[in-house]
C-alpha cells in the first residue's frame, strides 16, 4: 500500500510539473476569485414559489427609464399632479419632458416636479395643442432653435435648474436638431425611434432611424443613425416594433408588454418607458386640437393608474432599477469592464468592435447583462 502511495504522490508531482495551459490559468483565476451568494428563481423553482441560493458572481440591478411627456394640453395638469404621486407611492425618480408652453403655464407644478427630486427635459413649445405640429424633421435650424431655446427658459425659470435632456415632439427629429441641441447646451437626447414603425396608428410612420443602436451612444450630424462624435448622447425611447409607452400598454395590455419587455432585454442592457399626463385625465376635461384620434381619447382616463401599476410592478419584480438619465449615462461613461452578452443575443450597438479606454471618445455605451457598463468603440 506504501509504494502504491508512493508511486501516485511521484505522478503528481511530476504531473505539477507540466506547463500550466491558458485555460489552466484561467480556471485558478476563476477558483481564486471571491464568491457571492444571493438568491435567485431558478427554472426548477418548486411551485410554492420557494428560493434556492445559487453561487453568482454579484447581483445586479438592470436600469431602466420612467419617462413622462408633458405636452401643452390644457387640463392634463391634472395627470400631471397624479403621475408625481404614483411615483412618490413607487420611491421612483422619473425624467420629464416639459412642452415649454406648459411650463409657462404651470410653473409651481413644474417647480414641485424639481423639488420632488425628477429630472427635467424639454419637449417641443407648443407640441400638443397644434393641428400643424412641430416638426423637427423638417424645420429650420432658426426655427428649431427658437422652439429649443424658449422650452429651455420656461423650464427653468419655472424650476431654478437649466434643462439638459430633450425629447421631439412625436419623436419627429433629424440631424438639424442636433445641432440646435449641442448650440443651446444640451447633453442627452430621447427621440430616435430605434426599432419602431407604428404600422399607421401612432406618429412614427418613417423607417429612417429604424436600425438606430437601442444602447446608449453618442449621435453623429452626418446621420442620427450611425454613433459619431457629437457632444449628445442618445438614449433612444424602446420599442419591439411597437413602442414601450402607455398607449400601447393600454390597446395590447399588460400580457404583451411583458413579452415585448422579456423580447427587448435580450439585446439591450436598459428600457425607456414613456406615457403622457394627459392618458390619465377623461378627454372631455381636457382641450385637444381637432385632428386628436378618437380611439385615443377614448382610452383616456384615471383607471389607466391600475395599467401602469402592474407594469412597474412587473418591472420592479424582474429586478429592473430605475434611473435618471444623466445620473445613469454620466455612470456608465466613465466605467469600462470586459464585454459579455447573452448567447445567441449579441447587442445590436455592439457588432465587432472592441473595447476602447476613452469613454465616449466615438462610439457606444452599453452594459452587459449583468448590468455592467461598458465602452465600446466604432
Amino acid at each position: 500500500m506504501q509504494a502504491k502511495m508512493n508511486t501516485m504522490n511521484t505522478k503528481a508531482k511530476h504531473t505539477s510539473d507540466i506547463p500550466k495551459t491558458d485555460m489552466h490559468k484561467k480556471v485558478q483565476v476563476l477558483e481564486e476569485q471571491p464568491i457571492h451568494w444571493t438568491q435567485a428563481r431558478v427554472p426548477s423553482e418548486p411551485p410554492d414559489g420557494s428560493l434556492h441560493l445559487h453561487p453568482l458572481r454579484e447581483h445586479f440591478c438592470q436600469p431602466w427609464h420612467f419617462t413622462i411627456d408633458v405636452d401643452w394640453v390644457p387640463g392634463s395638469e391634472v395627470g400631471l399632479e397624479g403621475l408625481l404621486d404614483f411615483c412618490d407611492r413607487w420611491k421612483m425618480k422619473a425624467t420629464i419632458f416639459v412642452a415649454g408652453r406648459f411650463a409657462e403655464t404651470h410653473p409651481n407644478l413644474i417647480g414641485e416636479c424639481q423639488r420632488r427630486g425628477h429630472e427635467l427635459g424639454t419637449h417641443g413649445w407648443e407640441h400638443g395643442s397644434l393641428e400643424h405640429d412641430e416638426d423637427f424633421r423638417s424645420a429650420s435650424y432658426t426655427q428649431q432653435r427658437d422652439w429649443i431655446r424658449r422650452a429651455t427658459e420656461a423650464v427653468e425659470n419655472a424650476s431654478g435648474v437649466r434643462p439638459v435632456v430633450f425629447r421631439a415632439p412625436s419623436l419627429w427629429i433629424g440631424e438639424t436638431t442636433l445641432r440646435a441641441l449641442e448650440d443651446e447646451g444640451y447633453r442627452y437626447d430621447s427621440s430616435v425611434p430605434a426599432r419602431r414603425f407604428d404600422c399607421g396608428f401612432g406618429r412614427v410612420h418613417y423607417l429612417k432611424y429604424f436600425r438606430a443602436p437601442s444602447e446608449p451612444y453618442r449621435l453623429s450630424s452626418s446621420h442620427l443613425r450611425i454613433p459619431g462624435h457629437s457632444s449628445i448622447i442618445e438614449m433612444a425611447p424602446s420599442a419591439f416594433l411597437f413602442p414601450i409607452n402607455m398607449a400601447t400598454l393600454r390597446v395590447l395590455g399588460l400580457p404583451v408588454m411583458k413579452w415585448m419587455v422579456r423580447r427587448i432585454f435580450r439585446r439591450a442592457s436598459r428600457l425607456v418607458f414613456y406615457c403622457h399626463p394627459h392618458e390619465f385625465v377623461h378627454a372631455n376635461r381636457q382641450s385637444f386640437p381637432r385632428n386628436m384620434s378618437m380611439w385615443n381619447m377614448r382610452g383616456m382616463t384615471p383607471d389607466n393608474f391600475s395599467l401602469l401599476d402592474g407594469f412597474v410592478e412587473h418591472m420592479m419584480r424582474q429586478d429592473r432599477s430605475p434611473a435618471l438619465f444623466a445620473d445613469s449615462l454620466s455612470t456608465a461613461c466613465g466605467v469600462r469592464s470586459p464585454a459579455r452578452t447573452m448567447p445567441g443575443s449579441p447587442s445590436d450597438a455592439a457588432d465587432g468592435v472592441t473595447p476602447h479606454k476613452t469613454p465616449f471618445s466615438a462610439g457606444v455605451v452599453e452594459e452587459t447583462h449583468v448590468g455592467t457598463p461598458v465602452f465600446r468603440h466604432r
